[in-house]
């Protein structure tokens, strides 16, 4: 069992009324503000329905290793541009300038102080700190951006704690796991700064896949999205759905942003690459061809991100006309349904008019890249 739950945890690792324009409507229900919004953006006047992401930065295509990257985990950005980025292989979080230039590397594998086992995320505090969160060693490791190791948390106590957020009065958001029976579950909890629990926002269950059982589960039912806004509100997705919740730092639900979408039919070609991509980020030996069972249909999204003002990227499982495009929807900060990007890009961060993602290369590569959030005009 604790080896199927490894296994999980790195597949998790590897979603009154006033009529506005166009198809928007707001109501209020139960007290909740509820933003429903049609299959089309509705833009404010002047402004476009439509955006592209100009490239200006990449990093990480240096012959250099110190400059390259292994295995791209995910990015931050400071308030001064610079880009730090987690190479989980290579166990390290790669700094680079506004300009795209490699300042340093800060980590080194290993469980002494200030060195990383299995790096899954990285977080900037709003003191300045890089937080780096280990699954392996079950702590979180505190550092100066120049590098200088500060301390530790450890969560050890805990069966698993992933996926933390972080705002900025220090208090996390994260996915712990757990076992009732022959059932397993995610609660997605608050905690405060030193990882004690405040409430569940979530908990999500399924039944235990063992080998040889017969069970299956679906591997797409277990995604959920969460993200802290400027001021520690909680935007929460769960992908069954495509409505995206907000609530205050308190836990109360304040505000929904809904969408109306077309349903992505999944083929045998999307099966087979999930397949592929769980197998090699998970543990060995586990046949999870055969403990995976898929719908007909992909989930509404795949994730959102948010930027300072609160508006929100939202990437879909609809894809564009080129090889590995996806629509991406865009949201103003009232939850209005306002534009589109079709991009390659796996956006991470929002910040300005930057727009900050993950891209693959024709040759196979993983780099990082800055764009600039352009408007585009639709023939």
């Amino acid at each position: 069992m604790k080896k199927v739950a490894a296994g999980l945890l790195s597949v998790l690792l590897s979603l009154v009324s006033i009529e506005l324009a166009g198809a928007q409507k707001v109501r209020i229900v139960d007290g909740v503000t509820v933003v429903s919004n049609g299959k089309k953006p509705t833009p404010p006047p002047r402004q476009p329905a439509a955006y592209a992401l100009i490239e200006e930065v990449a990093l990480g295509l240096s012959d250099n290793p110190d400059e390259a990257f292994s295995e791209v985990g995910t990015l931050v950005v400071d308030r001064a541009d610079n880009i730090f980025v987690l190479d989980s292989k290579d166990k390290k979080i790669k700094i680079f300038n506004s300009q795209g230039k490699f300042e340093r590397a800060i980590g080194k594998p290993g469980q002494g102080p200030g060195e990383v086992e299995m790096p899954t995320g990285i977080q900037l505090t709003s003191a300045g700190e890089l937080l780096v969160e280990d699954a392996l060693t079950r702590r979180l490791s505190f550092f100066k951006p120049s590098g200088e190791f500060l301390r530790h948390v450890s969560f050890a106590e805990k069966t698993a704690l992933v996926n933390l957020a972080l705002d900025s009065r220090g208090n996390f958001l994260g996915r712990e796991m757990g076992f009732s029976g022959n059932m397993m579950f995610f609660e997605v909890k608050k905690y405060d700064s030193q990882l004690k629990p405040l409430f569940t926002l979530d908990k999500i269950e399924f039944p235990v896949p063992l080998p040889g059982s017969g069970t299956k589960i679906n591997p797409l039912d277990l995604i959920s999205v969460y993200q802290f806004d400027g001021a520690g509100n909680i935007y929460y997705g769960r992908n069954v759905s495509y409505e995206i919740k907000v609530f205050n730092p308190d836990g109360k639900h304040i505000r929904s942003v809904q969408k109306e979408y077309d349903r992505v039919k999944i083929t045998q070609a999307d099966i087979d690459e999930i397949i592929e991509r769980v197998g090699s980020a998970a543990m060995a030996g586990v046949d999870w061809k055969e403990m995976f069972e898929f719908p007909d249909y992909f989930p509404p999204f795949q994730f959102f991100v948010l930027d300072e003002k609160g508006r929100m990227m939202v990437r879909t499982f609809k894809k564009g006309k080129a090889k590995d495009e996806y629509e991406i929807d865009v949201f103003d900060a009232d939850g209005r349904f306002v534009a589109q990007v079709v991009t390659k890009a796996d956006i991470r961060v929002w910040k300005g008019e930057k727009v900050y993602g993950i891209e693959e290369t024709g040759e196979g590569l993983r780099v990082v890249k800055r764009y600039r959030l352009a408007a585009k005009s639709i023939p």
